[in-house]
């Protein structure tokens, strides 16, 4: 399982990334995370087409809002999180979760 952050969905839709492209597992995507796009969409455009490819992905379902959410799914499902957040991957380290991000030439290998 892939578990994806907001910015690094927002990043990829920004630099036209094809995660599929680069992802053989099942991808998910923490409610917390959709939430946050739909707030980001009302003034971000990257964010509002970030939004409509959530249908692509697993919805998995967490309580928590924000980093909280990325985390309590990464303990819930399991897997590889996608962040481009430094101090969310400093955490999910230190938490012994695996963590890659996405750059220019694609996902970073994990």
């Amino acid at each position: 399982m892939i578990i994806l952050d907001t910015n690094a969905l927002i990043y990829s839709i920004k630099e036209k990334i094809p995660l599929e492209k680069f992802i053989s597992e099942e991808i998910g995507i923490p409610t917390s995370a959709i939430m946050e796009l739909k707030k980001l969409s009302v003034k971000n455009s990257d964010a509002r087409l970030a939004l409509e490819t959530t249908g692509r992905y697993k919805i998995l379902e967490v309580e928590s809002s924000g980093d909280r959410g990325i985390i309590e799914a990464a303990m819930k499902y399991g897997g590889t999180v996608i962040t481009n957040d430094r101090a969310l991957t400093t955490t999910l380290r230190k938490l012994n979760f695996r963590v890659t991000s996405v750059s220019r030439g694609g996902v970073r290998k994990i």
